[in-house]
């Protein structure tokens, strides 16, 4: 987490680029799932796809994991004094190898982060928010460390240094907004009641 005073440093460009990115990220999806009612958030395409709920439950569930990463790893840094060296690399690709599922194909997710149905959508949306947050906040925690040096193993087999574990939240709400926006376009996803001829 940051400490006292930590956030009024100015953040170096690259870090700046990332908390603009992992904002936009969340500001899309929180876009697309406004005014999905209950019925809507519960709705399922076909009985082997998550509803909307569920994809927003994954989310706020797995982004709470990348937060501990990213503390963990900053903590790390700072007892170890892993300072980056001079013109050490400072940003990485975004990760769209995870964004885009028709590149990466399904991924099996580990089950602490398997989603519960039924939840309360407005719970889901705060929680969603809330958990980008643990991440982003911590941002500024990532100046003058050695980013690279840095590393933990995800869950699904590849190492991430400590700039992808934060990047990784945004390029996986990506991932996921892309289907959510197919579960509203599926056919029979339940129209808003405002729409409804007995509404």
């Amino acid at each position: 987490m940051t400490e006292p005073g930590e956030a009024q440093v100015a953040l170096e460009p690259a870090l700046v680029e990332l908390r603009q990115r992992l904002d936009e990220d969340l500001a899309a999806l929180l876009a697309a799932v406004a005014d999905v009612s209950q019925e809507q958030a519960d709705w399922k395409p076909a009985p082997e796809r998550w509803s909307v709920g569920e994809l927003l439950h994954h989310l706020g569930l797995a982004n709470r994991q990348f937060a501990r990463a990213v503390a963990m790893l900053i903590g790390r840094g700072r007892s170890e004094g892993l300072a980056a060296p001079p013109g050490s690399r400072r940003a990485w690709p975004r990760m769209r190898s995870i964004a885009d599922a028709s590149r990466s194909g399904p991924i099996k997710h580990p089950a602490r982060v398997t989603p519960t149905r039924g939840l309360p959508v407005d719970e889901l949306r705060r929680e969603l928010a809330a958990s980008h947050a643990a991440v982003a906040e911590q941002i500024p925690g990532l100046a003058a460390l050695d980013l690279d040096a840095l590393r933990f193993p995800h869950p699904l087999g590849f190492e991430l240094n400590l700039y992808q574990w934060v990047d990784i939240t945004g390029a996986h709400e990506r991932r996921h907004l892309a289907q959510i926006n197919a579960v509203i376009a599926s056919p029979g996803f339940p129209a808003p009641a405002s729409r409804r001829p007995d509404a």
